[in-house]
């Protein structure tokens, strides 16, 4: 079986809630959880939001292992199976869920199935909603990826520089989005940009090795700083732009967490994903047990943020942050094994 498939069942039943008891809920919600690259701390958050308040639910798990055709299959299977909510992770499996706003089209996606999405970069700009106040759409959800503004300035508070390298696939919407950000803020900082694309393979692919060929031409532009965007297939191969990067003495930006925690990036303003996934988890909670009318629920993020510094990182660049950023950032050191990938 190419994609792995199973169901995980919390029989939780909910307590007394008065002193004459209350009448307990024997049958579990059914969600469908439509991943992109595995179980994230995104999932395990969602999940375990449900088994502290007591909700019970039935949780099918269906994982795309990056290949985009398979999500149709999910598409089909939701339809048979009725869940009372479907979850999907990430701009590109939402985005083929419930499609796109002028092209939601009843006969290819979800429109009738309350959906909530987790780990949207830009849901405004990857057109699931024209809105975070309401989507009008069966969708709500939540974005985890902290202003880009904010991103760069936490960077300049760590070193101040003027040539700001960026490695990104042209394939991915969340990093096209990223990129044309950047380049508005570059004009108002006096900000160069080096931006540098993945090499796509025979089939417009991005590849390993599309990644290499990217880092060696970014790094001959002379970068002070390296910048990895929320992009599920950069996250992926962080490790190969932090060992091509450290070898030439230069340090990386992450605007997630994964790559600072498991792959030697130096530092980001990220979100922390179990949290976004409980976040995620109240809006579903809103939509299943406060019966909300999924069109009304608000999109959100996280209002508070992780300065992320990995210690290991700093170590062997001989790149420190100043004494006044111990105060509010986490320091890791090295890996710290967390499975928090887009």
């Amino acid at each position: 079986m190419m994609y792995f498939r199973y169901v995980f069942l919390l029989c939780l039943f909910a307590t007394s809630l008065s002193s004459q008891g209350a009448e307990p809920i024997t049958k579990p919600y059914k969600i469908m959880m439509m991943l992109y690259r595995g179980e994230t701390d995104a999932e395990k958050g969602f999940m375990e939001y449900f088994k502290r308040h007591h909700i019970p639910a039935e949780f099918i798990i269906r994982d795309a292992q990056a290949d985009n055709a398979k999500i149709a299959g999910f598409i089909r299977e939701a339809r048979d199976i009725k869940p009372d909510l479907i979850y999907t992770f990430g701009t590109t499996v939402t985005s083929k869920v419930v499609g796109v706003i002028g092209d939601d089209d009843p006969e290819t996606h979800i429109t009738d199935i309350p959906v909530v999405f987790d780990i949207v970069a830009d849901p405004v700009g990857a057109r699931l909603t024209s809105s975070l106040k309401s989507s009008g759409r069966n969708v709500t959800g939540v974005s985890h990826l902290v202003p880009i503004a904010a991103q760069i300035q936490a960077l300049q508070s760590m070193r101040t520089i003027q040539r700001l390298g960026v490695i990104y696939n042209p394939q991915e919407k969340n990093a096209m989005l990223a990129v044309q950000e950047l380049q508005t803020l570059a004009q108002k900082l006096a900000l160069t940009l080096q931006l540098v694309p993945v090499v796509l393979d025979a089939n417009q692919h991005p590849s390993t090795e599309g990644v290499v060929a990217a880092m060696r031409d970014l790094l001959a532009q002379k970068p002070q700083f390296i910048y990895i965007p929320s992009d599920s297939f950069m996250i992926k191969n962080a490790n190969l732009v932090v060992q091509e990067a450290q070898a030439a003495h230069v340090p990386v930006f992450a605007a997630t967490e994964a790559p600072i925690r498991n792959d030697g990036a130096l530092l980001g303003l990220v979100s922390n994903y179990f949290n976004v996934g409980e976040l995620a988890a109240y809006k579903a909670e809103q939509i299943l047990s406060k019966k909300m009318v999924v069109s009304q629920v608000p999109i959100e993020s996280l209002n508070r943020f992780t300065y992320l510094i990995n210690m290991g990182a700093a170590k062997k660049l001989g790149i420190y942050p100043p004494v006044s950023l111990f105060k509010v950032a986490e320091l890791v050191n090295g890996t710290d094994n967390l499975d928090a990938r887009e």
